[in-house]
This record gives C-alpha cells, sequence and structure tokens, in this order.
C-alpha cells in the first residue's frame, strides 16, 4: 500500500524522456484493472510528439503542465466493448477509471509522476482531442494523464488524507 500513499498530483517536469519498457508497463498496469462483465472496453493512445502536448495543453484550462511532460497517456473508452455503442451506457466509466488509477499508481513505481486530467464528459474537449488524434465516433478520450520524471520542486508535500468524518458504520451518521 505504500504506493497507494506515495501518489500525488505531479504537475512539474525533468526535461527527459520516459523510457519505452516503463511505458509499456504503465499500459499494462492498465489493463490489469477489474472490467463490468470483463468487457475490457479500453484503448490507449500514447502521445511524444511536442506539438501533440502543446494541442493538449491548448484544449483544457488544467492540462497546463502538458508542454513539459515527457509523455501522455488518453485512456479512452471503445464504445463497441463497453457501452453497445452508446455513450450513455456508462458502466465503462467505472473500468476507465479503476484503469486510469492502475497506470497513475504504475507511475508511483516506475519513479515517475503524473497527473489525472479529466476529458470525459466535457464535450469540448472530447470533440477537440478526437479530432485531433483521429479518433473514429466509436472511441471516447476519457481521461489524459500527463506523465514524466517530476521535478522535485513542483512535487507537492504528502499529507495525511484520512477523514474518520466520513466514515460511517451500519447506517449513515453513525461512527465509531
Amino acid at each position: 500500500m505504500s504506493t497507494i500513499f506515495q501518489r500525488r498530483s505531479v504537475r512539474s517536469y525533468l526535461p527527459k524522456p520516459v523510457e519505452s519498457d516503463k511505458i509499456e508497463r504503465l499500459l499494462r498496469a492498465g489493463m490489469e484493472a477489474p472490467s463490468a462483465h470483463n468487457r475490457r472496453p479500453w484503448e490507449f493512445l500514447v502521445i511524444t510528439d511536442a506539438a501533440d502536448r502543446q494541442a493538449i495543453a491548448d484544449m483544457s484550462p488544467y492540462a497546463k503542465m502538458m508542454p513539459s511532460a515527457a509523455a501522455a497517456i488518453a485512456v479512452c473508452v471503445n464504445l463497441d466493448l463497453g457501452g453497445g455503442g452508446d455513450l450513455e451506457d456508462t458502466w465503462w466509466v467505472q473500468d476507465l477509471a479503476a484503469a486510469t488509477e492502475n497506470i497513475l499508481l504504475q507511475i508511483v513505481e516506475e519513479g515517475l509522476g503524473g497527473v489525472w486530467l479529466g476529458w470525459y464528459p466535457d464535450k469540448s474537449r472530447v470533440e477537440a482531442f478526437s479530432q485531433r488524434f483521429g479518433l473514429p465516433g466509436n472511441i471516447v478520450p476519457f481521461a489524459v494523464i500527463a506523465l514524466g520524471y517530476p521535478d522535485t520542486v513542483g512535487c507537492p508535500e504528502k499529507k495525511d488524507r484520512f477523514d474518520p468524518r466520513r466514515v460511517h458504520y451500519g447506517t449513515y451518521g453513525k461512527q465509531k
């Protein structure tokens, strides 16, 4: 569980590329996520080109770190696998959230830093990303993960996030 407690949203990176074997392990971790009915509706797009990373930064006010990241992984749903072709059949959202978290945890294991950038359900981001990267209509970007070697200057400090007031036993409002 130490990886869980070490994970932080890292938004500042060193100018150093990430090795392809590390990228593959990140993708393998994503594909190990649990999935409703074992549909595994994910598709991943690895982005390393500087112009493409800048384009992603221009698509969202929350993606300003993207130009300094070494890479990005877009976690996308294949609606033919996870929603029967229907964007409203949203069980796939849970599958892709689990895959995204697995990648973020593996990022820590690899000595990297990363941050989860929400894409779906923001229609303007989804459309801009889909157009830029040539996604067919059945492939929808869910999240984009910026990643790279962390610049320790930009790393947030570790905090204990446990809040016992948010834990209930048996019925809502009953605490230990």
